[in-house]
């Protein structure tokens, strides 16, 4: 059962006295993304935008580790800290919806102009968690995810997106306090992906991607650079 954030903030305050000046970065490959509803707005080659993501999971089988030739080592899964198994480390966030109101940025593409899809938050978070080895850590939001091409022509889609973490169990007290070291409070965290396909697939459709989710230093953050960290997300996806 998670136990509310107030109660356990006093656990984090000794981690937010005293804020990491690195980044760190957790690397992942073969995340799944699950859609459904393919009959959106036009897409690339005659396609059409899937409506809904309904989940989508990862693990991290690289972890923060110099090899990947730009991490810094999260100290949850340092030998020399935490001692936690990186490889362990999972999370799923579903429950996005293709979203065309006001302010958003979902348009078909053209021969020479982008098109996006703006997926939204469906509903009552949280929609985000982190499980360690099956045990539940962290929870939180993904609360915006963009995917882009350049034209009607681009089969290999970009796109933005990002997650603000919340809430943790008792034994995901070090990995949430880091989290909130590391980003001065805030506690947002970017997923970025690469190489996936922008080709329209079956409904319902499983798309996969490698990536990496970025825990960066953000002290002093305002809720207007919230907003501009947002919009400064990358995201890759890879549909397959």
């Amino acid at each position: 059962m998670l136990v509310d954030t107030m109660k356990l903030l006093v656990y984090s305050l000794f981690s937010l006295s005293t804020l990491s000046a690195s980044a760190a970065f957790i690397t992942y490959q073969n995340g799944v993304t699950n859609t459904i509803n393919a009959d959106g707005d036009p897409w690339v080659t005659g396609t059409s935008m899937y409506l809904n993501i309904v989940d989508d999971y990862g693990s991290s089988p690289l972890g923060p580790s110099g090899a990947t030739g730009n991490t810094t080592d999260l100290d949850t899964f340092s030998p020399g800290g935490g001692g936690f198994d990186i490889s362990l480390l999972t999370w799923e966030f579903g429950s996005l919806d293709l979203y065309t109101g006001p302010g958003s940025v979902t348009q078909s593409p053209g021969p020479a102009s982008p098109g996006f899809e703006d997926y939204r938050i469906s509903g009552a978070g949280p929609n985000l968690t982190f499980y360690y080895n099956g045990d539940e850590w962290v929870t939180g939001d993904l609360t915006r995810f963009i995917t882009a091409v350049d034209n009607v022509n681009d089969f290999e889609a970009t796109g933005t997106g990002e997650a603000t973490i919340t809430n943790f169990t008792v034994a995901g007290t070090a990995f949430f306090n880091e989290i909130m070291s590391l980003t001065g409070g805030t506690g947002v965290i970017t997923f970025t992906a690469d190489g996936f396909s922008a080709v329209q697939g079956p409904d319902p459709a499983t798309f996969t991607s490698d990536g990496t989710i970025s825990i960066v230093p953000e002290p002093g953050v305002t809720a207007a650079g919230i907003g501009a960290i947002v919009l400064g997300a990358v995201l890759i996806r890879r549909r397959k």
